[in-house]
């Protein structure tokens, strides 16, 4: 190739470049806009460094005025060797209303009125500790009390949140980040040398239990709570994994050979055999265990590769989603029954036509980052508190907000004045597909608080 022809692809990569970093400040502008109908309270932090980890503890505490509540979540930095890393634990102050257990500790009948300019205020940290490397993973424990984090090197670290100096578990030869807690006393290790490692929190020395059942990169791993004994796994081999901690085999329960690489996994906090995964064809796949050759549901939504997934524990019909398309997708598997032909989007069609093949499960859009979302946290005792991280150094910290179904028509009124706009003026914005998708504003009413799994018959 000449040197001319170098320059000339070079010089249409910048304006690519150019063209997609334009689209997606117009994006997160117009997403600002819609801020207060979209959220109950929404904290945004931008940081010194991008996290690649964040983590509610199961507790909170409540003010002395019973006005407040306080979160406790866990952080770790990503520094590329440019500044010692840390990890640390911070503390969010939200509106008492924010608890589960509000009225049993309310005064009165009275509710909270935030104060003014209190957001600056409102996240702090309370404790910080140096880190070996990135903080690949953190990952808190179910009692509240200690966490774990992976780091780049592939040791394993237990932290007391009231102790200053963590437990060191050393057995991967590689980064990993993978931590999953099977019990207070016991958690699961995935990491980059295709090993899965079962620990005692008492006993740093040695894993108790390993499995090598993957040829390649460990991605993620999930514990089957109902079950007790199951803990699903997904790697670069392009395999989907069901192990049981009560045999002996090396062998997996299940196994499945997926088509596409698989990013994500996440066994159901409720039922037994119910599992979600999700990968790089940008698609959520929902599979029942008992019959597991094909999904059961695939999910539709993201514009590239699915990176995580979180299941509600709060609301467990709820599935949660991120990647690389930036955003974080809430899923109500109450919907799966409906009918849904995945849409095949045309050049220059328009938002009208696109909310006919929405898919109908996806419940609300979260597009809060302008670069890729690193992880997600739900918060395990407080409803629909969600943190997110990001490589554009945001920490959010976010509640949606829940629309009355009788608003719905005021938002497809708007949603037609907005086509008709756009529809006169085309000659003088940017194209349709340039646009973004705006997030959802209202919450469909279930038609039951049940979850319909189709029969292998039917599918």
């Amino acid at each position: 190739m000449s040197v001319d022809a170098i320059a000339a692809v070079t010089q249409q990569m910048a304006l690519e470049h150019q063209l997609r970093e334009k689209v997606i400040n117009e994006e997160f502008k117009i997403w600002k806009k819609t801020v207060p109908l979209l959220y109950n309270s929404i904290h945004t932090h931008a940081l010194k460094w991008p996290l690649l980890t964040v983590d509610f503890s199961p507790k909170y505490t409540i003010s002395d005025d019973k006005n407040s509540i306080y979160a406790l979540f866990v952080t770790g930095t990503n520094t590329s060797l440019r500044a010692p890393d840390s990890v640390s634990i911070s503390s969010i102050k939200l509106p008492s209303t924010f608890a589960p257990d509000f009225t049993a500790f309310a005064v009165g009948d009275s509710i909270p009125i935030p104060l003014k300019n209190s957001e600056a205020n409102d996240v702090s940290v309370t404790r910080l500790w140096e880190h070996a490397g990135e903080v690949n993973r953190a990952k808190f424990g179910p009692d509240g009390e200690k966490f774990l984090t992976f780091d780049n090197t592939g040791g394993v670290h237990l932290y007391n949140i009231n102790e200053d100096t963590p437990v060191d578990y050393k057995f991967h030869t590689t980064e990993g980040y993978c931590l999953e807690w099977v019990s207070d006393a016991q958690f699961l290790s995935g990491a980059n040398d295709s090993q899965i490692a079962l620990w005692d929190v008492s006993s740093p020395a040695a894993p108790i239990r390993q499995y090598n059942t993957h040829t390649a990169v460990i991605n993620d791993i999930s514990y089957s709570k109902p079950t007790g004994v199951l803990f699903g796994s997904v790697a670069d081999d392009y395999s989907t994994q069901i192990h049981d901690l009560r045999t002996s085999e090396d062998q997996p329960a299940i196994e499945i050979v997926e088509r596409q690489l698989q990013n994500a996994i996440q066994l159901h906090p409720d039922i037994s055999y119910l599992f979600a995964t999700g990968g790089k064809d940008n698609v959520v796949n929902v599979y029942d265990a008992r019959a597991p050759k094909s999904p059961i549901r695939q999910l539709f939504g993201h514009n590239d590769l699915v990176f995580g997934l979180r299941w509600d524990h709060t609301d467990p019909l709820l599935l949660y989603s991120w990647g690389l398309d930036r955003r974080v997708i809430s899923w109500d598997l109450t919907f799966m029954p409906e009918e849904y032909t995945p849409p095949v989007a045309e050049p220059g069609e328009t938002r009208r036509r696109l909310k006919h093949t929405e898919d109908p499960c996806l419940q609300f859009i979260h597009a809060g980052h302008t670069n890729r979302v690193n992880d997600l946290a739900v918060h395990p005792s407080i409803p629909k508190l969600f943190a997110t991280v990001g490589d554009d150094t945001l920490l959010e910290i976010y509640q949606p907000k829940t629309l009355k179904e009788g608003d719905e028509n005021i938002e497809e009124e708007e949603e037609e004045e907005e086509e008709e706009e756009e529809h006169a003026g085309r000659q003088r914005t940017a194209p349709t597909r340039n646009r973004m998708r705006m997030p959802k504003t209202t919450v469909k009413k279930r038609k039951s608080n049940s979850l319909t799994i189709p029969s292998s018959e039917t599918r």
